[in-house]
């Protein structure tokens, strides 16, 4: 799960990735479908929107990044059934359990690290001026500033402190920082459409 916070005062977007490990031919992915057992609620994900992703001849996975849970709340937590079904209808199960801190609900960017109650891992994500990742990890110790940062990514645009609970199964994305690279310059992409 993903609590992806654009600024210091907005409530996070929330969203859940969920993949399947596959044996045959993750191009032949049709739809995957979970479902809270608890609650029954439902999101389902189809056709092109699956990303497929083919590691190698013994990795496969289908999935989808970008699961929401309805408006001004988080997704249930507990068991959750999944369903992958591919293009001749043949049909594989499985489950997952989700569980995150309470504290999260509600929470804003202002209150990391200390609200965590359970150990955080803190990474350093870099990105483009294009939002295109450049590094993810614990930040090396020779990026004590930006311009160090600068010198070894030199399209960097930006950088976002990461905490990581649950076995790095939940992320906590923190504001954007601009790490002043005039080099490049950020296009709004808002204003095309």
């Amino acid at each position: 799960m993903i609590y992806d916070f654009k600024d210091e005062d907005s409530l996070p977007d929330i969203s859940l990735s969920v993949f399947v490990s596959v044996e045959s031919d993750e191009t032949r992915g049709e739809s995957l479908r979970i479902v809270n057992e608890k609650s029954g609620l439902e999101w389902k994900c189809s056709g092109i929107e699956l990303k497929k992703i083919e590691a190698n001849e013994d990795n496969k996975w289908v999935g989808y990044t970008n699961f929401r849970p309805a408006r001004d709340s988080s997704f249930p937590k507990g068991l959750y059934s999944v369903c992958y079904e591919d293009k001749s209808e043949l049909e594989a199960e499985s489950s997952f359990r989700l569980l995150y801190p309470d504290e999260l609900s509600g929470a804003k960017s202002s209150d990391f690290p200390q609200i965590f109650t359970v150990p955080a891992v803190k990474k350093i994500a870099i990105y483009s001026n294009e939002d295109e990742l450049l590094f993810f990890g614990e930040e090396p110790h020779s990026w004590e500033n930006n311009e160090n940062i600068l010198m070894e990514l030199k399209t960097a645009w930006s950088k976002r402190v990461c905490y990581c609970i649950n076995g790095n199964s939940i992320f906590c994305l923190m504001p954007p920082v601009e790490l002043g690279n005039k080099n490049y310059i950020k296009e709004d992409k808002s204003e095309e459409n």
